[in-house]
Formats: structure tokens, sequence, C-alpha cells
């Protein structure tokens, strides 16, 4: 938009005032500006060919700041929301475990109850958000029903009723030892006696083997870990609180709301959810499985964008550091930087120069 209105200003001041403009003298400022409003930016995702999603980017070439900016318009780019309604039908075809039943999240699979013949059935599982609702995601930070962040199925998953409810809004973390075998030391004599749950349990419903609570820490099975971690940076990446009905959401290794006062003493603007530091270890170790990226491309037919975690998972500890950085608390992810902001940015770098070669190309012809 911004991009636009420079374009419509320059040839206001440089063609519009005068009464003697040439047909060629205009053509030429049509050129400039379509190459100006092109330098940089990212078009539509392709859903069946993930890889022109990301073309015409100079990979070798990528600072932390330019490759953070091409990945959040990549994502940004073609995303229509779909209304929290739709989107339990579309559930049940994008985690589909095959013709009558999905997959479930934190373990085993529900019968399908939302589509077709299966309408009308008992439903075992509801929308899990993998971003809580309550940390800048849902109505209950403020946001509208069908809030885009809400209904984002990059991050909503089915899961069995009772095993989301027990994980309420705990961050991710892992709390068993990497075999899975036993309570990791964090999470031994917690502080009020408790030793770790796992598997997680309620009166009606136990998780898959490896996953755990404690707290307010929650972990997902094995299997499920590497997507919840891509999940969770795509959420940071995609919502820079610049788009009308979101807030700006940020990987930490705390949870924490607007309003919090900082490192520095500055009142934090943005909604932050960890654990980042274990996040960056799931998907270091849980590398992406075929099923995440047919899950992927189904969720791009859905809502048009993919999650560019998924399709070019080198790039996560460029993005957001490694996880020894964050456990040292590093930070990162730029405390300024914002999903539009280019300056210092070689998309930034890029428009600047095509400003000033579009110029000094129009006075030296003219």
């Amino acid at each position: 938009r911004l991009s636009a209105l420079v374009c419509l200003g320059f040839m206001r001041m440089f063609a519009w005032p005068h009464s003697r403009v040439t047909q060629a003298r205009i053509s030429l400022l049509v050129v400039l500006c379509a190459v100006f409003l092109n330098s940089g930016s990212t078009t539509a995702a392709s859903c069946d060919d993930a890889d022109s999603s990301y073309s015409g980017f100079a990979w070798g070439n990528a600072t932390q700041a330019s490759l953070r900016l091409f990945l959040h318009r990549t994502a940004s780019a073609g995303h229509v929301p779909v209304t929290y309604s739709a989107t339990y039908s579309l559930l049940e075809q994008i985690d589909a475990h095959n013709t009558t039943a999905v997959r479930l999240a934190y373990g085993s699979f529900g019968g399908k109850c939302r589509t077709e013949t299966h309408y009308g059935r008992e439903c075992v599982w509801n929308r899990e958000h993998l971003w809580p609702q309550s940390f800048g995601v849902g109505e209950s930070s403020g946001l509208s029903y069908d809030a885009p962040p809400r209904v984002d199925m990059h991050a909503l998953v089915p899961s069995h009723y009772s095993l989301n409810s027990a994980r309420s809004n705990r961050v991710f973390k892992q709390i068993t030892t990497e075999d899975d075998t036993t309570c990791a030391a964090c999470c031994i004599n917690w502080s009020n006696g408790a030793t770790c749950e796992s598997p997680v349990a309620t009166a009606t419903m136990v998780g898959a083997f490896g996953s755990a609570s404690i707290g307010g820490n929650w972990q997902p099975p094995p299997e499920m870990r590497g997507f919840v971690a891509r999940a969770m940076m795509y959420m940071a990446l995609r919502y820079d609180g610049n788009d009308d009905g979101t807030f700006e959401l940020r990987l930490a290794q705390s949870a924490s709301k607007p309003g919090t006062v900082a490192d520095g003493g500055a009142n934090q603007t943005y909604f932050s959810f960890g654990v980042l530091s274990d996040l960056l270890l799931w998907h270091r170790n849980h590398p992406v499985a075929e099923w995440e990226r047919v899950r992927n491309t189904a969720v791009c037919n859905a809502q048009g964008n993919r999650n560019p975690f998924t399709d070019h998972p080198e790039v996560v500890e460029t993005v957001f550091g490694t996880a020894e950085e964050a456990e040292l608390g590093i930070d990162t992810w730029s405390v300024g930087w914002s999903g539009e902001d280019e300056s210092g940015t070689g998309l930034g770098r890029a428009r600047t120069w095509t400003v000033f070669f579009a110029a000094y190309l129009y006075a030296f012809i003219t």
C-alpha cells in the first residue's frame, strides 16, 4: 500500500503538473512504477508447487532480516482466512486418518462426525489452538470470532476434547528425558512435591506415549513435536500485528502479554509464548514428516498460504536463532522488527535503489 502511494506521488510530481507531457514519458513512468512495485515483492503461494512460492529470492545472500521479511510476506500472500465455523469440516478433511477417522494432536484418533455421512455422530474431538486463544489469538484476547489467527489452520488441529481442556494454555516444554521414559531433571519434585505426569491422562482419555504435563508446561507425543514447533514458528512469523484483527505474536522462553514490563523497562506491546529453546530442539530432533508436507498443501488449498518452515526447515535457526542461544537468553528476534518494516533489509535497500534509479533515468531521458 505504501509503495503504491509513493509511486502515485512520483507520477504526480514529475508528470501530471506539466501540460505537454508526451505519451512516451507517461509510458516510461508506468514502466518504472511497475518495476518499483514489484521489487522485493512476493506472490501468493502455489499450493501444488511449493518451490514456486519461494522463487526469485536470493537465498545465498540472505540476511536474517531480509529472510524473515521475505518469509513473512510469503506466508501472508494469498492468505484468505476461512470462517471459524467452517474449520470443523475442513479439519476433518485436512487431518483425516482414513475415511472414518481424524488424527488427534495428543494421541489416538477420533471418528469423523462433522461431514457427509458422518455428520451427527458423537464427537470426541474439538479444535485445539496450538497458540492459545488467550495469548493473542482468540476472543479472550479481544479479537473477533473469525479473527485470522483464530481460524488459521496451520496451528489449529483436532484434539480429544478432554486433552484439549487439560492442556489449556500451558506452554510447550520438554518434560521427560529424551527416551520419554522418566521425568527430566527440570520436572522432578515440582514446587508442590509432585512429579510430571506421562502420558497425560484425564478421566476419559489417556494421551499417547511421550505426552506429559506438569504445572504450566505441556509436552506433545514425539511424533507431533516437530510439527508443533514449526506451527508455532509459523504463527510468530505470520502475525506481526499489522493486519486488521491481529496482534503481534512472538516466541520466547516464557509466556507473557501486552503490558508486561519487558527487559529494559519498556511496556511490552506483543503476546509471547514458548518455550522457544524447547521448540527449536524439537524442530532439530524431529524432521518434517511426509504427513506434514501433505497437510501443509491441504491447508494451503483451504486458506491460500503455506508454512515456510515446513517447506524450508533449514532456515529456522537463521530466523529464530539456536536452542542454545535461546536458553542463554540471547534475543535473536529483533525487538523493533515488524513484518512490514523494510529498513535495514535487503528488500528495503532494493526499493531505495529502485527509486533512485527511476528518478535518475527519468531526468536523463526527459
